[in-house]
């Protein structure tokens, strides 16, 4: 690609993302942000433009969109719009697929970090099991997490997003964590035997399954010797990630964010997990 297109196609992408915080920003009442009317027709005069996405794919003409989308720049943002709204047409599915490639992602990083030597070879059991504890464990407990806080908080509460970010960085990140050590632990154990690495086909080694009480136990113990360090580690970051989350980002996004967010922090859990 041209390098004037691939600049056309970030630049494209970047005021899709910031359309959304915009819009939330554009929800405060005019009594709290002190906007004139005036200001906000400017403020709408930018919507439009900072929104191409939607825009984009409903002036297309219909041959062009029956053929796959748009090209170039514009393909970025018909993508975009076709993953918000798969949100709200799948709103849990979606997630759940968003939150096991950002894990495959994340893990594949960590293990490239920490490999050791020149060689690289992805183990594609410990990927998975990552990827999926992701998606089909933290992803839907974190969408009927902040789900349930924004329709059990007031909306009247004064400073609402401090209010969720401390029972978020309190009460669901102990849960969360102390979740994740077990059930990766005993996931691990129960498929001791497999190995499957990048470079060959999955075969079943020699090695035994321990009994499911003896891995819970191992999970507890990795639980508590991990849990308080891990935390400590948590709350250098994550509170001021969701200070930002929950006061700019809809809500719609949050979950997406936090698990962009997490490739990061999925390297930290493995670092904790197998060390």
């Amino acid at each position: 690609m041209p390098r004037g297109s691939s600049c056309i196609s970030l630049a494209i992408l970047s005021v899709a993302l910031l359309a959304p915080a915009a819009d939330a920003i554009a929800s405060v009442p005019h009594t709290v942000t002190g906007t004139a009317p005036k200001a906000l027709s400017t403020y709408h005069t930018i919507r439009s433009a900072l929104h191409p996405a939607r825009q984009l794919r409903t002036s297309a003409p219909e041959s062009v969109q029956s053929r796959g989308g748009l090209r170039g720049g514009a393909s970025v943002g018909s993508l975009w719009a076709r993953y918000e709204d798969l949100l709200d047409e799948e709103p849990l599915k979606t997630r759940i697929w968003s939150g096991f490639f950002i894990g495959v992602l994340g893990d594949i990083i960590c293990q490239f970090a920490t490999r050791s030597g020149d060689a690289f070879v992805i183990d594609v059991k410990r990927c998975l099991i990552f990827a999926l504890w992701g998606a089909f464990g933290f992803t839907p407990l974190a969408f009927k997490w902040y789900g349930g806080m924004e329709s059990a908080l007031s909306q009247d509460i004064k400073f609402r997003f401090l209010l969720k970010t401390a029972l978020d960085q309190t009460v669901f990140s102990t849960g969360i964590t102390t979740l994740t050590f077990m059930c990766i632990t005993v996931v691990e154990g129960l498929l001791a035997p497999l190995e499957w690495k990048m470079n060959a086909l999955p075969r079943i080694t020699s090695q035994s399954v321990l009994p499911l009480t003896t891995l819970v136990d191992h999970g507890w113990t990795k639980v508590t010797r991990n849990l308080w360090e891990t935390l400590l580690e948590n709350w250098k970051v994550w509170p001021a990630v969701q200070l930002l989350n929950f006061s700019v980002v809809p809500v719609k996004f949050q979950v997406l964010f936090v698990n962009l967010v997490a490739i990061w922090w999925n390297f930290v859990l493995s670092m904790f997990q197998h060390k």
